[in-house]
């Protein structure tokens, strides 16, 4: 028989460890210790922007949920692949493979549908892709399907990111194959109409606040956003920024920190959080199109590939004793040459907004080269 000192932990052994927890002293101290392995191991675990602190945050089983997995695909148009979740599997209580609310079809489990031949429902048996996650399902239907996609043997699809509307990209999943049933688009334009309905155009200036943002200190002001402006929403609570076009449509949503040296609702002193309130960018600094792999320095280990000055509009920079406030990737805390990595560990600032490295140039960089950007950002109070 193994000593009990040998017996490996099983996935269910270890769950029993968290089931029983209670925060006591010695369990506290047991998982203090867990954490200095994990980090003398790899330090990058321990990080909010760890695949398994994503993982263990999302909750896969709603609208919501499924929008911001969507979202994080890379998909256009988010509220589209949430209404193909709630239909293909009626709001996440029938998958058609393991992990496939979307009907998925591929190697994996034969199952009995319906297809419209002919003008007909007619039943067959289909094979639907199992998937390790919903995550992964996501991930799959919006590589294959949003974005532009090239086959085994070259054949190269363009994806329903094309699509200038929500409304448009659900019927040319139907010209494309994705479904028999000549309702589809209907079906998914009145989910989405039901659940998500379309923001009107700004009218007298954007404010797409949210019940995210409930609680929270932001700008007093909208901004004044015309064709070709975009907004950028920093939920410092929530550790993310949220895109918006000028109409108010949601482009997409990446990690974000909004966080100094001080407490989480403290930004009156310097080197603390960002002051909240309405910035728009003003100069950019392109330091990774001077020179993409550079040698170290203090500008390039601090800044990261692009830097971008946040002008304030509402003076809460100058009210609370503060100056030049930037929005910018790297991190000394990364090292060199982790604080050029492109998706460099997220680490707290003197006040700045920071995100990762092939964010600023893939995502709001070609939103600076549009028009003007506005930035948003939201405390704790």
């Amino acid at each position: 028989m193994m000593p009990a000192t040998n017996r490996p932990l099983t996935d269910e052994r270890w769950l029993d460890f968290w089931r029983h927890y209670k925060g006591l002293p010695h369990q506290k101290a047991a998982v203090l210790k867990l954490a200095r392995h994990i980090r003398q191991m790899d330090h990058g675990l321990l990080h909010d922007s760890a695949e398994w602190v994503e993982d263990f945050r999302t909750q896969p089983d709603s609208w919501a949920t499924i929008r911001e997995l969507a979202a994080k695909a890379g998909a256009k148009h988010f509220d589209l692949v949430a209404a193909q979740w709630a239909l293909e599997s009626d709001w996440g209580t029938v998958m058609s493979g393991r992990n496939n609310p979307f009907g998925l079809k591929g190697k994996g489990r034969v199952k009995p549908t319906t297809e419209v031949i002919n003008g007909a429902e007619v039943p067959v048996d289909d094979e639907f892709k199992d998937f390790a996650s919903i995550k992964a399902a996501v991930e799959h239907l919006v590589s294959r399907w949003y974005k532009d996609f090239t086959a085994p043997g070259g054949k190269e699809y363009q994806g329903v990111n094309r699509a200038a509307s929500r409304d448009e990209a659900a019927r040319l999943l139907v010209k494309e194959g994705y479904a028999t049933d000549p309702d589809y688009a209907k079906k998914l334009i009145k989910l989405m109409d039901d659940n998500a309905p379309a923001r009107p155009a700004a009218a007298g200036g954007l404010d797409p606040r949210g019940s995210e943002e409930a609680g929270l200190v932001g700008p007093k002001m909208k901004a004044p956003v015309k064709p070709g402006d975009s907004y950028l929403l920093v939920n410092d609570r929530d550790q993310d920024m949220e895109a918006y076009d000028h109409t108010g449509e949601l482009l997409w949503k990446i990690p974000c920190l909004a966080r100094g040296q001080g407490a989480d609702n403290e930004w009156r002193k310097r080197n603390t959080d960002t002051p909240p309130g309405l910035y728009k960018i003003g100069k950019v600094y392109a330091d990774y199109e001077q020179n993409p792999k550079p040698p170290q320095s203090d500008t390039a280990e601090s800044y990261g590939w692009y830097s971008f000055d946040m002008e304030d509009l509402e003076g809460q920079e100058s009210s609370n004793g503060r100056s030049g406030i930037m929005l910018h990737g790297g991190g000394t805390a990364c090292g060199w040459p982790g604080a050029w990595a492109p998706r460099q560990v997220l680490h707290p600032t003197l006040g700045c907004v920071r995100i990762h490295n092939i964010d600023l140039r893939d995502k709001v960089l070609p939103l600076v080269r549009k028009g003007t950007v506005y930035i948003g950002v939201f405390q704790e109070r």
